[in-house]
């Protein structure tokens, strides 16, 4: 065994969990970057000072210095915002990464939390297809395999990402269908029908089918966006019988658990 490997492995174990080994500095300062989001976009120095529980002088140090090395830069006369470096971190790292990449490890969180089936979507034409599955935790084993394909206008994955579409691109994707299958009461019949049950999807954060495709499923979906563009470019769901939650809990408390992972997600897909 190389010694150097085995000495750097147990240093490593030893010293992971030991603060002697922070940097305060280097602590404050990435707590200065992870204080600014959508609400907190600009912050003075006064206002940087009191989260980090420092003197002004203090902050003034950090916030010379992140701004010195381009992750801060000054907005206004007294206030600071996040410079492009912080995002080129990320957008450097995870441009590299495909979507399957970065949506497994919280599809698995998701089916944690839920011990549902967990399922990945993309829209191909007039019908969704499943690219990747998370399999229950529970009783319940998900049939649904990498590849298949679904009517869009008939489920809420993929009424939700037509919806999405302006109605010359729904139209055009249309114009030779003649395939209307009819699952239940709410599956559109026709392009009038689709239109309008597409007007009421583009309100929704969520969609809930409780019987509607697969007449002993429910499922839940959530879009996921693209951070450049802004456009769906994917959908998170859920499935399991429909006794294994009640419908209230399932539309309310599971379709939360849904939307907030995909919003997640969404903020990793650039």
């Amino acid at each position: 065994m190389n010694p150097t490997i085995e000495t750097d492995s147990q240093e490593s174990e030893l010293t992971k969990n030991d603060d002697r080994y922070l940097v305060p500095g280097l602590v404050r300062g990435l707590a200065i970057l992870q204080a600014f989001n959508q609400q907190t976009q600009e912050m003075t120095i006064t206002e940087i000072a009191e989260i980090l529980d420092v003197n002004r002088s203090s902050a003034f140090r950090l916030i010379y210095t992140l701004e010195s090395c381009g992750f801060l830069r000054k907005a206004s006369q007294k206030t600071y915002a996040l410079d492009s470096k912080v995002m080129e971190l990320g957008f450097n790292s995870l441009s590299k990464q495909s979507l399957l990449d970065l949506a497994t490890p919280l599809m698995k969180e998701l089916r944690d939390q839920t011990k549902l089936a967990v399922h990945l979507s993309i829209l191909e034409g007039t019908h969704i297809v499943f690219i990747n599955n998370v399999q229950s935790n529970g009783t319940f084993t998900s049939n649904i395999g990498l590849g298949t394909r679904w009517p869009a206008h008939a489920t809420v994955i993929g009424q939700m990402m037509l919806a999405d579409l302006s109605e010359s691109e729904i139209r055009e994707r249309y114009k030779h269908f003649n395939q209307w299958d009819t699952f239940s009461e709410l599956t559109p019949k026709n392009m009038k029908e689709l239109l309008q049950r597409l007007g009421f999807v583009k309100t929704q954060r969520s969609m809930v089918s409780w019987g509607h495709f697969n007449h002993d499923m429910a499922a839940c979906a959530a879009p996921i966006f693209k951070q450049s563009t802004g456009k769906m470019t994917a959908v998170l769901s859920v499935s399991c019988p429909l006794g294994t939650y009640d419908e209230h809990y399932f539309k309310n408390e599971i379709a939360d658990l849904v939307i907030q992972m995909a919003d997640k997600i969404s903020k990793f897909i650039y």
